[in-house]
């Protein structure tokens, strides 16, 4: 076989964990297997193209038959998932390349199996055997970007999120945006990335000192965001997703992730005189060496030059040490105290993003403000 084919085997068995183990699904599961779609039906129609099955043995085994068929020649690669003995769900690839020796993943869990880690093992477990034996390069998953489950699977096992496709499929009616992620088998499993903070704290000044968020930030950042909620969420759109402490917990989870793992943003906490006041941070820098900076305050803690002065010291860090040519900041036009800081630190004025944000399901137009390196090493000269 030359380097660039892949192998055409057959499905194995897989042994996960002393619990957990994955086999190829036969025509005889026909009635198990298509009974746990039926009783998982209602919670699966919402991110998956799952008809109801049909009620007799005779019409199941048809079924059963027609999917198996599409895994023939080496095309795709279907498993059931037992835990323990009990069939808990189903992960397979589909869409196999052989020329381009790619595959996509699709997966599953019944429910009372999920929130044990079994599909994160499943998924490690079939990538392992995918580029080790069928010699595939690259491993693609979709989910829903509302699927916070199932885009934690590939997110744990460090998997990178490579795009959104926007209102690509339909469900039930619903028009869903998609997050494409990808494994590849030269960087498996997949290895931390190069670029860490420059520093782990900066001081700012006597009063106000920026560090990375640690585990022990997560109580004292929901009660700061949910005390200042009423005005946190007409400007940031994520706050309508932090319902409660649940919520803010899932999001700051994967939110970590995103950056250590994926996108290469990087974030500070602002303590003022001791206390978690904020925070600031910046996204990943661009091809053409630009990054912008965002950030939110305490409602209590506002009029004291506190973001203007971390972002100063943040926009310091970024041009002295990290080599950015451009920093740019985007303000909702009705928010007046976020626009000030940018005005404050001498940014230019560049122009409005006409609905060019969109929070609480209505657009916003966005003023956009930037600061070149020579603009800001200059200012900093003669200040």
């Amino acid at each position: 076989m030359s380097a660039n084919e892949i192998n055409i085997l057959e499905t194995p068995i897989l042994t996960v964990s002393d619990s957990i183990t994955l086999r190829p699904s036969e025509l005889d599961d026909a009635e198990i297997y298509l009974q746990m779609v039926a009783d998982n039906h209602d919670r699966l129609s919402e991110w998956l193209s799952a008809p109801m099955p049909p009620t007799t043995v005779e019409e199941r085994r048809k079924a059963q038959a027609a999917d198996l068929a599409r895994g023939k020649d080496g095309k795709g690669h279907w498993w059931l998932i037992e835990e323990d003995g009990d069939l808990a769900g189903t992960i397979a690839f589909h869409n196999i390349e052989a020329t381009n020796r790619l595959a996509m993943v699709g997966y599953w869990l019944a429910d009372g199996f999920t929130g044990k880690g079994i599909m994160t093992d499943s998924l490690h477990a079939i990538i392992d055997w995918a580029f080790s034996e069928l010699n595939l390069i690259r491993i693609e998953i979709q989910c829903s970007i509302t699927n916070r489950a199932s885009c934690a699977i590939p997110e744990r096992l460090g998997i990178q999120r490579e795009a959104i496709r926007r209102q690509s499929e339909i469900k039930k009616g619903v028009v869903l945006d998609m997050a494409s992620y990808a494994a590849l088998a030269d960087n498996w499993p997949p290895k931390p990335p190069a670029r860490q903070y420059p520093h782990f704290e900066i001081r700012v000044d006597d009063e106000i000192l920026l560090r990375q968020g640690i585990e022990t930030d997560r109580d004292d950042m929901w009660k700061a965001l949910d005390a200042g909620r009423d005005y946190i969420r007409k400007y940031l759109p994520w706050m309508s997703a932090y319902k409660t402490e649940a919520d803010h917990t899932a999001g700051l989870n994967t939110r970590r992730n995103e950056a250590d793992n994926f996108d290469g943003s990087r974030g500070y906490i602002i303590e003022y005189n001791g206390e978690l006041a904020g925070a600031v941070g910046f996204g990943t820098p661009k091809r053409d060496n630009d990054i912008e900076i965002g950030y939110w305050l305490r409602l209590d803690l506002q009029g004291r030059g506190i973001v203007t002065r971390s972002v100063g010291k943040i926009i310091d860090m970024l041009i002295h040490e990290m080599g950015l040519h451009r920093i740019t900041i985007r303000a909702d036009t009705s928010n007046l105290p976020s626009r000030g800081i940018p005005e404050r630190l001498g940014f230019k004025h560049e122009g409005t993003m006409h609905d060019g944000g969109y929070v609480n399901n209505e657009y916003m137009d966005l003023e956009i403000y930037s600061m070149l390196d020579h603009e800001w090493l200059k200012r900093s000269k003669n200040s």
